[in-house]
C-alpha cells in the first residue's frame, strides 16, 4: 500500500500569519544562524477536529504559547489563546465538533522540566465561552488532570483531582470526577462548584485513577513509601477495591516494582502496563482481571519501552504496536488490527524517521500525522485515510531543512565492568575524519539519555564544522534495569569514565582529532564537563559548564528535597558521604583545571543555584585562570528567552572557534 505525497496546501499562508515562522522555501546551503537553531516559535502539534472542518494548532512563543484554530480548508484563523508569561500549552483535546479543550505548562528555565499547572481551559471554535474550568483561577487548589475524554459524551470529561500543599503534591487519596465542559457560572464568576459529580475516591494514596474505554474507573496505581508500586482493581462502577500488587513479579535486576498503566483491550476485560520483564528491560504487559493471571505481549532484550512508544489503533481502544527507539528507530505491530497496514504504509513513507498518527475525524477518512527525525525538527501533515495520499500541513523545517542537516549515527562499545555504552556521534555533511569535536554528555544524569532525533545543539555545531559526541553512559534510561542500576552513586566516577572511553572510541575510529577536543554540558552534563577536565586534564582542549553542579554537597539546597522523595532520590542516586562527594566536587579542585573554561547560569535557577557557578569561578580566579562568564540574572535552569539562548550559543561556538576551531 503505497501513499501519496502531494504539495504544500494553502494553510500555510494562514499559519505565517499567527507569526509562526514557516515557508515553503528551502534552506540555503549556509550553515544555519544561532537564531535559526534556537528562536522559539514551532510548531508543537496540530489535531483535527472530529468532523474535520478545523485545525487546532499550539505552538510556543517568545514568552507565551498559543493554541490556534482554523478551518481544515485553508480558511481563516477563527479562534485563539495566548497563554501567560512562560505558559506554554502541554496538550490539547477536541471534546466536540465546537470546542476544545487544553492544559498548560509553565517553564522555569530551558532545560528544566515544565511545571504542570493543573489548570484545565477550554474554548469554542467560535471564541465564546472561553474560560479556565479547573485549578487556582476558578477557587480551587486542586491538581486535575484530564483522565478520560469520554468518547461518547460531547459535554462532559473525566478528570482527576489531586491536593496540593505547600506547592507540591500531599499524599491524600486522589479523586476522580465527571466535569461539566460547558460550565455553570455562579455569581462569583467561578466555573468548578456544581460541574463536578459520580466522583470516586480512590484507595491508594499519592496515586492515579484509570478508566476503562467506558468511562468507569478501575484501576489505582501508586508508588508505596518503599518506591514498590501499589495496584488496585475494580470490576466496575460500583465494586469492591482489590489489591493484586503481589500478582506481579519484579522482573530481572529490578530491585523495586514499577508498574505504569498503559490501557484497557477494547473489550474491557484486561488492561495494559509497563513492567520489567525476563530481560530486565521495560517491557508490555497484558493482566487478565478475571483469572489474575499476565503475559508479555512484547519484550525487546536490550532496550526500555516508554508509554510514548505505544501505538494505538486509530479509534483508541485497542493497542496495535511499539514505536521503540534503541539504536535507532524500530517499528513493531502485532495482532492483525485492521490499522496495521496503514501504519506500516506510513512507515514505509518515511524510512527511519518517527511517524504518529496525531487524531483522525469521526468518520475515520482524514488523520493528522507528525513526522520526525534525526534530520527533522518536526512536520505535519493531512492524510486522505481512503486515498492514501498526504498533504503538507506545515512544521518546523523551513529554516531548519532536512536535507542539509548532518548525519547521526549510533555507536556502541563495551565498557567498563562489561558494560555496553550506547552513542551517538553526529558529524557534519561530507567530513572527512580527524575532526574538531565536541563531546556532549546529557543532563539528568539518571534514568535520561540522548536519542537519534533532532537535537537543535549538535546539529548547530554540525554545521560549523564539529563533529559531536553524545554518550549514553550507565545511568542512562532506555537500557534496563541493571544498567540505570550502575549508575547508582557514579556521578563522578564511572559515569565519567564511560564519557572518556567514548572519546577514546571517536580518536580511535579516526573521527576525532585528539588534539582538538572540548567537552560541554548542561545541568549534570556541565558538572560532568568540569569533572572530565579535571579528570583528564591532558585529554580536552576547553570546557563550558552550562547552568552546571560544581559543589555535590549543595545538591541538598536545590529544589530537588523539596519534591516528594526528593531527600531520598539524592541519597540513592547521588550518595550522602561528604567527603567523598568533596572530593568529586569541581569547585574543590580549580587548581587542577588547566584548560579555557565558559561558565552559563541562571540567576534564578532552582533545580542548580547559581552559587554554584559563581564559587567556582571565584576558584578559578583564585588560581589565575580567568573563567569567561555568561549570567542572565531573570534566567532559570536553563535559557529560556531567544535573545539569551541565541546569545549563548553564539558566544559558545566562538569559544569552540578559538580553542579547536580551524
Amino acid at each position: 500500500m503505497e501513499i501519496t505525497q502531494m504539495l504544500i496546501k494553502p494553510i500555510l499562508q494562514i499559519i505565517l500569519t499567527l507569526s509562526l515562522s514557516i515557508s515553503n522555501s528551502l534552506a540555503s546551503e549556509a550553515p544555519n544562524s544561532a537564531q535559526d537553531f534556537f528562536e522559539r516559535g514551532s510548531i508543537k502539534a496540530i489535531k483535527i477536529s472530529p468532523d474535520g472542518t478545523h485545525l487546532a494548532i499550539s505552538f510556543s512563543g517568545e514568552e507565551r504559547g498559543r493554541l490556534a484554530i482554523i478551518k481544515s480548508d485553508g480558511g481563516d484563523t477563527v479562534a485563539q489563546f495566548a497563554g501567560k508569561k512562560n505558559q506554554e500549552i502541554n496538550d490539547f483535546f477536541w471534546a466536540n465538533d465546537e470546542r476544545i479543550l487544553f492544559n498548560t505548562v509553565v517553564f522555569q528555565g530551558g532545560i528544566d522540566m515544565p511545571f504542570t499547572t493543573g489548570e484545565i481551559y477550554a474554548f469554542n471554535i467560535d471564541n465564546t465561552r472561553k474560560f479556565q474550568l479547573t485549578g487556582y483561577g476558578v477557587g480551587d487548589s486542586g491538581y486535575f488532570y484530564i483522565s478520560d475524554m469520554l468518547k461518547d459524551n460531547n459535554d462532559e470529561i473525566r478528570v482527576v483531582r489531586k491536593m496540593v500543599r505547600r506547592q507540591t503534591l500531599s499524599r491524600s487519596r486522589p479523586t476522580s470526577y465527571i466535569l461539566d465542559i460547558y460550565g455553570k457560572p455562579r455569581s462569583s464568576g467561578t466555573y468548578l462548584q456544581g460541574n463536578l459529580h459520580q466522583r470516586v475516591t480512590g484507595p491508594l494514596r499519592w496515586g492515579d485513577l484509570y478508566s476503562d474505554n467506558a468511562g468507569q474507573v478501575r484501576v489505582a496505581i501508586a508508588n508505596g513509601e518503599d518506591n514498590n508500586t501499589q495496584v488496585s482493581y475494580r470490576e466496575g462502577r460500583n465494586g469492591d477495591w482489590r489489591d493484586i500488587s503481589n500478582n506481579f513479579s519484579l522482573g530481572k535486576d529490578a530491585e523495586e516494582l514499577t508498574l505504569e498503566f498503559v490501557g484497557f483491550s477494547a473489550d474491557n476485560r484486561s488492561f495494559y502496563l509497563l513492567n520489567s520483564g525476563e530481560y530486565g528491560t521495560r517491557s508490555l504487559l497484558r493482566y487478565f482481571p478475571e483469572t489474575d493471571t499476565s503475559e508479555f505481549v512484547y519484550q525487546h532484550p536490550n532496550f526500555d519501552i516508554q508509554l510514548r512508544d505505544i501505538v494505538f489503533s486509530n479509534d483508541g481502544d485497542s493497542i496495535i504496536g511499539v514505536k521503540l527507539i534503541g539504536d535507532y528507530l524500530e517499528n513493531y505491530y502485532f495482532g492483525d488490527h485492521i490499522d496495521i497496514e496503514l501504519h506500516r504504509s506510513l512507515d514505509a513513507s518515511f524510512p527511519g524517521e518517527l511517524v504518529r498518527i496525531s487524531n483522525i475525524t469521526a468518520t475515520g477518512k482524514t488523520a493528522v500525522v507528525s513526522v520526525y527525525g534525526p534530520q527533522r525538527l518536526g512536520d505535519f501533515y493531512l492524510l486522505d485515510v481512503e486515498n492514501l495520499s498526504l498533504e503538507a500541513l506545515g512544521g518546523n523545517s523551513d529554516k531548519l531543512n532536512p536535507q542539509v542537516m548532518a548525519d547521526v549515527a549510533a555507536f556502541a562499545f563495551r565498557g567498563k565492568d562489561d558494560l555496553i555504552i550506547h552513542g551517538y556521534i553526529t558529524t557534519p555533511v561530507d567530513a572527512g575524519e580527524n575532526l574538531p569535536m565536541i563531546v556532549i554528555p546529557h543532563g539528568g544524569p539518571i534514568g535520561v539519555r540522548d536519542y537519534p532525533q533532532f537535537d537543535r545543539e549538535a546539529q548547530y555545531f554540525a554545521q560549523h564544522g564539529y563533529a559531536v559526541l553524545q554518550v549514553n553512559f550507565r545511568g542512562s534510561g532506555g537500557y534496563g534495569n541493571a544498567f540505570e542500576q550502575a549508575g547508582m552513586r557514579q556521578w563522578g566516577t564511572g559515569m565519567i569514565d564511560d564519557i572518556s572511553r567514548a572519546r577514546r572510541w571517536a580518536v580511535g575510529k579516526n573521527i576525532a582529532d585528539t588534539d582538538r577536543i572540548c567537552i560541554y554540558g548542561a545541568s549534570y552534563g556541565g558538572y560532568a564537563a568540569l569533572r572530565s577536565v579535571i579528570h583528564e586534564p591532558d585529554s580536552y582542549q576547553c570546557v563550558i559548564g552550562y547552568a552546571g553542579v560544581y559543589d555535590l554537597n549543595k545538591m541538598n539546597r536545590s529544589d530537588i528535597p523539596f519534591h516528594p522523595g526528593g531527600d531520598s532520590y539524592l541519597a540513592r542516586t547521588l550518595g550522602d558521604d561528604e567527603q567523598e562527594l568533596r572530593e568529586l566536587s569541581p569547585v574543590y579542585h580549580a587548581d587542577k583545571i588547566t584548560v579555557p573554561v565558559f561558565l552559563a547560569h541562571g540567576g534564578q535557577d532552582r533545580r542548580v543555584p547559581d552559587f554554584h557557578a559563581k564559587d567556582l569561578r571565584k576558584a578559578l580566579a583564585e588560581n589565575g585562570m580567568e573563567a569567561e562568564w555568561l549570567l542572565k540574572r531573570g534566567e532559570g535552569h536553563g535559557f529560556y528567552d531567544t535573545d539569551n539562548r541565541v546569545e549563548f550559543y553564539e558566544k559558545a561556538l566562538s569559544f569552540f572557534d578559538r580553542h579547536i576551531g580551524d
